[in-house]
């Protein structure tokens, strides 16, 4: 959701849906570098409205991606991050008010051609727009386009993730997530030519005050002004229902805190373009290098169970507008799975009907 607070900072906070059921098998083998959900009423006896049950991950279509593309399932057709039935599956919804920004995911098909920051075998530097009126209009913001840190790679390893078992666990799988990626992104951060920022984090219940604003049944967000993460109490009850919720919202949102330190924030509220395609294209990038982490760091070791919960999560989305379509989801999450830098989820390249 985008909801600008008082101060003129930004904050980005996530949904909370259930998934909906898609072919989990179909997000193909992930290949290694070198890496919102609607409200809905649940019957009695089954999980909270933010996870979905039994998802059909038994399933096994896996599709051949051609050369540098990812995987092209059949379920293109209802990509963005969904709650699909699944033991393993909640969703982050966006909430877009007033200038806050809720962190939510987000991806679509792969092109032919990729965004600045990537190149691949048969494609040019950046896609070409289909329509002048539909063309992306970023060029002139390097920061967007051709930001320092597209051409890096992501590596290291984390500590291994499990199903927390107890709010101690939870708390505990946090904070050595935000220890891990700030090793990982520091040194790209001062490569980049840019000084890293820690980045703080506040754990609450449904309600919390923030330099950014009140916020009220948020999911999870970052807020820009102390640059700190916000984790509602939603996330640890979620985090029952697969291994990866808790590095799924963890690593989203710390990816907005990357846009903060390699200044895509600031180039961007210099944008002559539509708020809503200006948060579409953060939020969508933020989604993208979520998977491109858990596919370039080892030790998350994604099984069959984890890519259920990942195909859940791209096939619902209740926030369309702040977050992207399924589409744009599954297309900007296919491109993170498979990509080989950051440069693979530039979103500021791509004419706005790729951030739909």
């Amino acid at each position: 959701m985008s909801l600008g607070p008082t101060d003129g900072s930004q904050q980005r906070p996530l949904p909370t849906t259930p998934p909906a059921a898609s072919d989990p098998a179909a997000l193909g083998p992930i290949e290694q570098p070198a890496p919102q959900q609607s409200h809905t009423q649940q019957p009695a006896g089954s999980p909270p409205p933010h996870v979905q049950q039994a998802p059909a991950w038994q399933q096994s279509y896996v599709p051949q991606p051609a050369a540098w593309q990812p995987p092209a399932p059949a379920w293109l057709a209802a990509p963005p991050k969904p709650r699909g039935p699944s033991p393993v599956v909640f969703i982050v919804v966006l909430l877009l008010a007033v200038g806050v920004t809720l962190a939510g995911l987000q991806l679509l098909p792969i092109p032919t051609a990729s965004p600045t920051g990537e190149t691949r075998p048969g494609s040019s530097a950046s896609p070409t727009p289909s329509a002048s009126t539909d063309a992306p209009t970023t060029g002139q913001h390097p920061d967007l386009t051709e930001n320092k840190i597209y051409p890096m790679s992501v590596s290291g390893s984390c500590p291994s993730v499990h199903t927390p078992s107890s709010m101690a666990a939870y708390k505990k799988q946090v904070g050595e997530l935000l220890t891990c990626l700030a090793g990982i992104f520091d040194p790209l951060i001062e490569r980049a030519g840019a000084v890293p920022i820690a980045v703080g984090h506040v754990f609450y219940g449904k309600q919390v005050d923030t330099p950014c604003g009140g916020e009220a049944d948020a999911y999870a967000f970052y807020c820009e002004s102390d640059r700190t993460i916000y984790l509602s109490e939603q996330v640890y009850e979620d985090s029952q229902y697969a291994r990866l919720s808790v590095a799924d919202t963890v690593i989203h949102e710390y990816g907005h805190h990357v846009q903060e330190m390699a200044g895509i924030f600031e180039a961007a509220d210099k944008l002559d373009e539509s708020q809503s395609v200006i948060v579409r294209r953060e939020e969508l990038q933020v989604f993208c290098w979520t998977y491109y982490v858990f596919a370039s760091v080892p030790t998350f070791e994604l099984t069959a169970t984890d890519r259920a919960f990942i195909a859940d999560l791209w096939s619902q989305t209740s926030d369309p507008d702040g977050h992207g379509t399924v589409t744009a989801q599954k297309y900007w999450g296919a491109r993170g799975l498979s990509g080989r830098n950051l440069g693979a989820c530039n979103t500021w390249s791509v004419p706005k009907s790729k951030v739909r």
